[in-house]
């Protein structure tokens, strides 16, 4: 059975997502789809939601890292922005019908898409 995972931004491959449901079954990325309503089996996270290739968990520090030094160093640049041009993001794009992981990033004020500071950045594992 497919899992549901909803947030208010998805980054998957080169794209942004708005309020869209990212399905998995067994680890394996089946699509990304606009919200339509409520689903079973659907998780929401008040977060933005990135899906990665499972190669990225190693990197994840370093991953935050860069994303914590772009948006410290350009104060205009949105965290999905941040995010599609994060070199450890681009290295680890996840690919519809193969494995992924999905991680909660928190800490984002959602009317500028930015962190309130940089350090209040999290980045947790969910699937």
């Amino acid at each position: 059975m497919k899992k549901g995972f909803l947030s208010h931004y998805c980054c998957c491959g080169t794209s942004m997502h708005k309020q869209s449901t990212i399905f998995a079954k067994r680890g394996l990325l089946c699509s990304v789809e606009r919200f339509m309503g409520e689903t079973a089996g659907t998780t929401f996270y008040d977060g933005l939601l990135i899906v990665v290739a499972p190669s990225f968990t190693q990197y994840q520090e370093a991953f935050l890292l860069e994303l914590q030094q772009q948006l410290s160093t350009d104060t205009q640049l949105t965290t999905t922005d941040a995010i599609l041009h994060n070199s450890v993001y681009c290295n680890h794009i996840a690919s519809i019908n193969k494995e992924c992981n999905i991680y909660a990033i928190s800490g984002i004020e959602w009317s500028t898409l930015r962190p309130n500071t940089t350090d209040a950045i999290e980045i947790e594992q969910i699937v």
